[in-house]
């Protein structure tokens, strides 16, 4: 029976079913709602219920074939994916031709990481991308860079590392290529997100085309930032100056493009519409 909240479109239909191996719409649906299952018993995020981890959403990025390119003119180019869940991100990635030993992902949850091998059907050995587990608020995992004299003054070491038998993301100063973060800013207060930002930037190698991007929910076009209980909605706008903050003037370009939904009630979230948003280096 076709659940009406599983609902794909065929591109990432075909992957699914090419990286399951699950050639059936109906047994890959069950397989689906089985991993979902057990996802909601790690923590029901909204996305979970959504269905949002079976996406490859990331290709929907306006940078998406750009970001693909870093491959090709940055010297052993590290994709990390923030928040990555069960790695359906770095799966596409991965598919579209980013080498896998040199892809990582963060989530506070290795279960969702060791979820994604039972969803696509892999081990640590056929799907080698590496992982830390943790949180990215805690400096043992990835320390804030006091601010642009900071990172200014670091100097990286460029001996390319293992990405698999890393504990944190400390060894990735200014050696990360592409960071993708898909929602994930909105999750927290703006204060928080200003943090985040600031430790994802000190990630960021400042070679030329190097770029933070991603996409989650902002406040209608018509208010500044709004708070949800725990979450916090920027406007796009405001999203946008927080990231010029950042970097020295005229060093990235920032980009975005905001999808407004309908103008209806969602849960307690209330109105909200979807910004895609990259910061790159130029």
């Amino acid at each position: 029976m076709v659940n009406p909240r599983f609902e794909v479109d065929p591109e990432d239909l075909s992957l699914l079913q090419t990286l399951t191996g699950l050639s059936s719409r109906e047994e890959l649906e069950e397989h689906i709602i089985a991993v979902q299952n057990k996802a909601n018993r790690i923590h029901n995020y909204p996305c979970i219920g959504l269905f949002v981890f079976t996406k490859f959403n990331i290709k929907l990025s306006p940078n998406y074939h750009q970001v693909l390119s870093l491959i090709n003119t940055h010297k052993d180019a590290i994709f990390l994916d923030v928040g990555c869940c069960v790695g359906n991100a770095l799966r596409k990635v991965v598919t579209d031709g980013w080498p896998v030993e040199n892809t990582i992902g963060i989530d506070l949850s290795k279960e969702f990481w060791d979820l994604g091998h039972e969803m696509f059907r892999s081990t640590p050995d056929s799907f080698p991308a590496g992982f830390v587990g943790g949180d990215i608020f805690d400096d043992v995992i990835l320390a804030p860079s006091i601010g642009r004299s900071d990172d200014s003054n670091f100097i990286p070491n460029l001996e390319m590392v293992n990405l698999r038998n890393l504990k944190s993301l400390a060894p990735l100063r200014h050696r990360v290529s592409a960071i993708y973060v898909c929602n994930v800013f909105h999750l927290f207060h703006a204060e928080k997100q200003l943090d985040l930002a600031r430790r994802l930037a000190s990630l960021l190698t400042r070679q030329s085309g190097s770029v933070i991007f991603g996409s989650h929910g902002v406040a209608p076009a018509q208010l500044a930032v709004t708070n949800v209980g725990p979450n916090s909605f920027h406007s796009a706008e405001s999203f946008v100056s927080m990231w010029a903050t950042l970097f020295e003037a005229n060093s990235v370009e920032i980009s975005w493009k905001v999808k407004v939904r309908p103008r209806r009630k969602l849960s307690v979230l209330g109105e909200w519409d979807i910004i895609w948003w990259s910061v790159t280096c130029k």
